[in-house]
C-alpha cells in the first residue's frame, strides 16, 4: 500500500488504547487526534445552534437572531412556510468558519423561552471574543485583545484596544506548540510587523500577534478531546500579543513554539491581516468547536489560503464533501504536508524555556537623568 495512505490508517492503530485528554494540557502529551474517517456527505462542515425569527421572503427564508445576526436558511418550501414568522430554534452547518452567513438546516422547532431556565456558567476569563471598533487612517483598530508585558513574571494579562497597520506586516508564521515528550497539541498564527505595525491605544508596542482557535470552554468545564466530537464547546478566535502566549508557553511553562514561514507575497500576507481581524471578530455565538473539522488547526490552513493565490490554496477536503483533510486538520502534519506543497518554508526558530529572552528581551533601562 502507498505509504501516504497508509500513514492515517497507522496513526489511528495507535490511538486505540489512547488516554482521554482531560484539558489542554493533557492534550499536548497524548497521541495525535484521532483521523476521521468520513465528513457528512456534503460540503457543510461547522455546526450551529441558533434561536430566532424565521421570516420566509420570496427569494430567500431568513433567521433573524436576538443580537442582531442574520443568516440565510437552505431548507424546504415545506418547512419554511410551517415555521414562517415564528421563534425557532434549530441545529444546521454553514460551508465553513470563514462562510456562516447560509445555514442548511437540519432540524428546527419552535421555541417558548423558559423564564426558570438555568444560565450557563460563563466562559473562563482567559477568552475574549475580540472586537472590530473600524478604521482608522488605514489602521484596524480592534478591542479585547489579550496582552501581557516581557516584565510580566505570571500570566497577568490585561485586555487591551489595539491598532494594527496591514501595511507594516513583515512575515506570517503557521506555529506548532509543542509539550514533552515532544507531541504537537495545538497551532497557532503569528502575525509579525516592523516597528509601528502593531501598538497598543496606550502606545505599547509589540512586534506582533497571535491568532488562536480553541474551544470555548467554560468555568468548571475542562477540555477533552473526545468531547470535542460532541457539541460540547463553543468556538472562539482569540488575539494576543506576541509577549502574551510566548511568555506563557515558554516562560510560565515547559512547552516550546516551533515558527514556520508562510511563503506568499506582501499582498497575500496583507490580505491576511485584514481577513484575519474579520474573522476574528465575527460573532460566533452557536457555532461549535469540532476535534477534527472545526478546530485550532484547519482554520489556521483555511486563513493561509487567503493570502495564497488560487493555484496554491490547500485543498480542505481529501475528498470533495466526504472525507476532510487530515493533513489540514492535525498540527504536527501540517508543517511538512505545507512544506512539501511550497506554502511553508523550512522552520526559522524555536522559543523554549531556555532561550525565550533572545526573543522576548526585558526592556532596556532608561538612562539615568544627569546631575545638575
Amino acid at each position: 500500500m502507498n505509504a501516504k495512505l497508509m500513514l492515517p490508517f497507522l496513526i489511528s492503530l495507535t490511538l486505540t488504547g489512547a488516554a482521554k485528554a482531560d484539558d489542554f494540557s493533557d492534550l499536548y502529551t497524548s497521541p495525535l487526534p484521532r483521523p476521521e474517517a468520513a465528513a457528512p456527505a456534503d460540503k457543510h462542515a461547522v455546526v450551529y445552534f441558533l434561536r430566532g425569527l424565521v421570516t420566509v421572503h420570496p427569494e430567500r427564508t431568513v433567521l433573524n437572531t436576538e443580537d442582531g445576526r442574520v443568516f440565510i436558511l437552505e431548507l424546504s418550501k415545506e418547512q419554511a412556510a410551517q415555521f414562517d414568522d415564528r421563534t425557532v430554534e434549530i441545529w444546521g452547518k454553514a460551508e465553513a468558519s470563514d462562510d456562516v452567513d447560509t445555514i442548511k438546516v437540519s432540524s428546527i422547532q419552535e421555541y417558548t423561552p423558559d423564564p426558570a431556565a438555568a444560565e450557563p456558567p460563563p466562559h473562563k476569563s482567559k477568552f475574549r471574543p475580540a472586537r472590530f471598533l473600524g478604521v482608522d487612517d488605514g489602521a484596524l483598530e480592534v478591542a479585547d485583545l489579550r496582552w501581557l508585558e516581557p516584565t510580566a513574571a505570571a500570566h497577568d494579562f490585561s485586555w487591551v484596544e489595539a491598532s494594527i497597520r496591514p501595511e507594516l506586516i513583515k512575515n506570517v508564521y503557521f506555529v506548532t506548540k509543542v509539550q514533552p515528550p515532544g507531541i504537537a497539541g495545538h497551532s497557532l498564527l503569528f502575525y509579525e510587523f516592523g516597528d509601528g505595525g502593531f501598538t497598543a491605544a496606550d502606545g505599547r508596542r509589540s512586534k506582533g500577534f497571535f491568532l488562536s482557535v480553541e474551544a470555548y470552554a467554560r468555568e468548571g468545564q475542562a477540555y477533552s478531546l473526545l468531547a470535542g466530537f460532541k457539541k460540547t464547546y463553543n468556538i472562539i478566535w482569540l488575539l494576543t500579543n506576541f509577549e502574551d502566549y510566548a511568555m506563557d508557553s515558554a516562560a510560565f511553562g515547559k512547552d516550546w513554539m516551533n515558527f514556520y514561514p508562510l511563503l506568499a507575497d506582501k499582498t497575500g500576507l496583507q490580505k491576511m491581516v485584514r481577513d484575519t481581524v474579520e474573522q476574528a471578530t465575527v460573532n460566533r455565538d452557536g457555532e461549535w468547536y469540532h476535534s477534527t473539522r472545526n478546530n485550532c488547526t484547519n482554520n489556521l490552513v483555511m486563513m493561509i489560503n487567503h493570502g495564497l493565490s488560487a493555484d496554491r490554496r490547500v485543498k480542505m477536503w481529501t475528498i470533495p464533501n466526504l472525507i476532510y483533510n487530515f493533513y489540514a486538520t492535525t498540527p504536527p502534519m501540517v508543517p511538512g504536508y505545507l512544506g512539501r506543497k511550497g506554502v511553508l518554508g523550512p522552520k526559522a526558530f524555536t522559543i523554549d524555556n531556555g532561550n525565550y529572552r533572545q526573543y522576548l528581551p526585558l526592556p532596556t533601562p532608561a538612562a539615568p537623568a544627569p546631575a545638575l
